[in-house]
């Protein structure tokens, strides 16, 4: 009952935003409270993650798990370049295997409440397999996008400077070097503030999620097959994978999650400023308003219930 209510708690917030931006409603949350709002959570994610590690016993997994992960980056967006390409076009192709190729750190960081309601645990070292994997699918898709239209390779500084990219990484390095007694002043402050702050920034995500529906839909059964199907297939196929080579139940829906979820902060970020021609309608659009909301309200509790099933004899 815990698990409902939490996954009630979150969906609830977002629906409210995607309401209030149907009906029209006045509300809009300012775009600096936005941004602070987004720097908060990953921040605190980064700091959060790297302190577990810290404390953690060991690292048994490490290895298996960001395998697993660094591997998805490269053949998700690999095929999806190749199957998109004759439809959309290789500009469009290659920011959509971009952002589908990469992940999301708020789906990431709701899963995380999911599991803790749950009372199912994961490794701190989480956090850092998915920054992680934030870069190869950016990477990777403007080469290939570069490559076709006879350009060079880009500056890749700009990839790894990119916001969430930064506060990920950097939060886990100062949260790896905090001692208890560092961790004790700003500790609580995380803990207690993020999941308020997790609701507001859901809240922001509907609102913009709704806007820019309409945009995408004319797409309509493709952009249904990259945004809804190929995620579940991609998080299913990730998470038997890691059952089958030993990866903890907590690690296994989490890697699956990160699998399954597109990237709406990082991805778009670079593709605005790599792959200019690319349509903001698609590679905005689908991961923000239909795979972010179907992850919240069918994928997550699906990965959990998935992974009982594997792990019942």
């Amino acid at each position: 009952m815990n698990t409902l209510a939490h996954i009630d708690l979150m969906m609830l917030f977002f629906f409210l935003g995607v309401f209030a931006s149907w009906v029209r409603s006045d509300l809009e949350i300012p775009d600096a409270i936005s941004k602070f709002l987004s720097i908060f959570l990953l921040l605190s994610l980064g700091l959060k993650g790297g302190h577990e590690v810290r404390t953690a016993q060991g690292l048994e997994g490490f290895g298996l798990s960001l395998t697993l992960g660094i591997a998805s980056c490269l053949l998700i967006p690999a095929y999806m370049i190749g199957l998109l390409r004759k439809r959309l076009g290789s500009a469009n192709a290659c920011a959509l295997a971009s952002c589908y190729g990469s992940v999301s750190a708020i789906t990431f960081i709701t899963a995380q409440g999911f599991l803790e309601s749950a009372g199912l645990t994961y490794d701190g070292f989480m956090v850092a397999i998915m920054a992680l994997m934030e870069i190869p699918a950016i990477i990777l898709s403007i080469q290939s996008y570069r490559q076709r239209k006879g350009q060079g390779a880009g500056q890749l500084y700009q990839l790894f400077s990119a916001k969430s990219v930064v506060l990920l990484l950097g939060g886990f390095c100062i949260g790896l070097l905090m001692n208890d007694i560092s961790w004790k002043g700003i500790g609580p402050v995380i803990q207690n503030s993020f999941r308020g702050v997790l609701a507001f920034f859901l809240l922001d995500l509907g609102i913009v999620a709704q806007r820019r529906l309409a945009d995408a839909w004319r797409y309509k059964g493709l952009a249904l097959l990259i945004a809804c199907v190929l995620p579940l297939l991609h998080g299913s196929l990730a998470l038997v994978i890691a059952h089958f080579l030993g990866i903890s139940v907590g690690n296994s829906i989490l890697l699956a999650v990160l699998v399954g979820s597109a990237s709406y902060i990082a991805a778009p970020a670079a593709i605005r400023a790599s792959v200019p021609d690319a349509n903001p309608s698609l590679y905005v659009a689908l991961p923000l308003a239909l795979t972010f909301p179907l992850n919240i309200l069918v994928g997550i509790p699906y990965y959990i219930a998935l992974s009982q099933s594997l792990a019942s004899p």
